[in-house]
Parts: C-alpha cells; sequence; structure tokens
C-alpha cells in the first residue's frame, strides 16, 4: 500500500516551522561544512511548497537580531523572529528588552554549546527574568556540535531541568531533540509544563535510511513518555527542506516492526500544527 504523505488539519491551526535561519553553517559534511543562504522569494516558495503558513526565523552571532527583523519585516505575515544574546553577558537583559520593543523579535535562541556557558548558570537568570516579563519564549540549541569547542556538558539536560523549574512562566524549547541525550531531554518534557522540543535535524545524513529508524525510535519514546504534545515541527532550514522533512516525518513508521508499535498518524500530524499553539504570538 502506498505510503500517505499528506497531512488534514484543521483550519484554526496553523502549520509552522518553528526552526529555520536565513543564513547557516551546514554540516553534512563535517570535513567541509558550507555556508547555506537564502532569500524571502526562496523561503516563501519552500514554505509553499510543503503547505507551510509559517516559519520561526532564528538570530545567531552571525545572523544578527537586527538582519533577521529586517528580514521578518519584508513578510510579517509568514516569518516570526527570533533574536540572540548571550545570557551571561552583562549587557544581555538589556538587550532583551531592545530586542523586544524597538526589533520587535518574538522570542530569542541560546547557544549554550558554542557560547560556552551552561544554561543554569546565575549570570543567566537575569535573561531569563527579562524574557518571563516580556512573555517571550527562549530556544536552546540543545544538541552536540561537530566542533572541538562546543562542548556536550553545556547541553545537559540536568541544566534545563533546574532552569524550568526556577522560571516555571518560562517557555523552553529544546532544539533538535536533545541529540544525543533524547531520552533524559523528553523526561524535562515530561517533568515540565513550560518545556517543550523540536524535531529539527537532530542527527548525521538526514539522506540516509537510518534518519527515518532513528526518529521513528526517538517519537515511539515520546509516545510511550506522553509527551507527543510537546514536540513541535522544525527543519534547521535550509539545511533541510520543509516539503522533504515532512513527507520523512509521515513515514516514520516504515521501520516499526509491528502494528502496536507505529507512531499514531494525528500525533504526526499534531507536531505539524496544533502541539505549537502555546509557542506562537
Amino acid at each position: 500500500m502506498k505510503q500517505e504523505t499528506t497531512f488534514r488539519r484543521g483550519k484554526s491551526s496553523p502549520r509552522v516551522d518553528y526552526h529555520c535561519h536565513i543564513s547557516m553553517k551546514e554540516y553534512a559534511d563535517i570535513d567541509h561544512p558550507t555556508i547555506v543562504t537564502v532569500s524571502k522569494e526562496e523561503f516563501i516558495s519552500d514554505l509553499d511548497a510543503a503547505g507551510f503558513d509559517k516559519a520561526v526565523v532564528l538570530s545567531d552571532s552571525r545572523t544578527t537580531p537586527e538582519r533577521v527583523a529586517e528580514f521578518v519585516k519584508q513578510a510579517p505575515d509568514r516569518f516570526i523572529g527570533f533574536g540572540y544574546v548571550n545570557p551571561v553577558r552583562r549587557d544581555a537583559a538589556e538587550s532583551v528588552l531592545e530586542q523586544k520593543d524597538e526589533l520587535g523579535l518574538f522570542g530569542l535562541k541560546l547557544y549554550p554549546t558554542t557560547d560556552g556557558y551552561r544554561p543554569d548558570d546565575y549570570r543567566a537568570f537575569k535573561t531569563y527574568e527579562a524574557a518571563v516579563s516580556l512573555d517571550m519564549p527562549i530556544m536552546l540549541h540543545h544538541a552536540g556540535m561537530p566542533e572541538p569547542h562546543d562542548l556536550l556538558k553545556h547541553s545537559d539536560p540536568a541544566q534545563i531541568d533546574a532552569v524550568a523549574s526556577c522560571f516555571p512562566k518560562l517557555r523552553i524549547i529544546l532544539a533538535h531533540l536533545g541529540y544525543p541525550r533524547v531520552d533524559e531531554t523528553l523526561y524535562v518534557l515530561r517533568k515540565h509544563k513550560n518545556v517543550w522540543a523540536d524535531v529539527s535535524w537532530p542527527y548525521g545524513d538526514v539522506n540516509h535510511p537510518s534518519y527515518r529508524f532513528m526518529l521513528w525510535r526517538d517519537l515511539l519514546t515520546a509516545l510511550n513518555l506522553g509527551v507527543m504534545d510537546k514536540l513541535v515541527f522544525g527543519t534547521d532550514y535550509p539545511g533541510v527542506r520543509q516539503k522533504f522533512y515532512k513527507e520523512l516525518l509521515v513515514s516514520v513508521n516504515k521501520y516499526a516492526p509491528h502494528e502496536d508499535l507505529k507512531i499514531p498518524k494525528e500525533k504526526l500530524e499534531a507536531i505539524t500544527s496544533d502541539n505549537i499553539k502555546p509557542l506562537l504570538p
């Protein structure tokens, strides 16, 4: 029987890619990483091809909040902008206020591994307090990086556990399923109502059959823990395109060895739509 590759959803639920960039370093070949950049027109074309309504556009130390804000203003009905700070810097909390009030950015993206700090570092707490006061969700790069100086100790789910406990009103999104600590990350989602995870490009070769198997395996763990409703769709665009990744997601049951081990289609559909509602403007 042919695998269905489309989702049906209610009109009230927008379909959102919650993890996108306009320029990024792509590590498909870790020995020869490349910079991938997209225009507004290409971005919108890819969203339309996949049937997506909106995308979250993320800042970082290279793609500044100012650049993201200007990009988002070109199509505010399609793009939601996230700023960036290093929260252990003294001016971080003030920068959060400026990015919200002056740039109109909705959330923040943090990079503990790249910037070299623990998410539960007390110096970061002022940034979290500022985000709570402005109702800004925070996404953390919460996975390994193929760079020697990006230390895995800074993506320990136990540190997120502490932050979520101290700031129960702070909406926290953990990117890339927390790979390679997926099980611990999913348990943090189970424990804290204010923590979600996105399913953006967690593994190595997205085109290899093992990728679909690994994603099915981790989604099965999420199903068992009862946190499928805490997972949101993300791609790490333009490294991965929405249409391709949506079709990959809907076909994850290909390697399920038994009917009882398949992820329900309505649960997969909700990842791209209903689950995102608490995290939207």
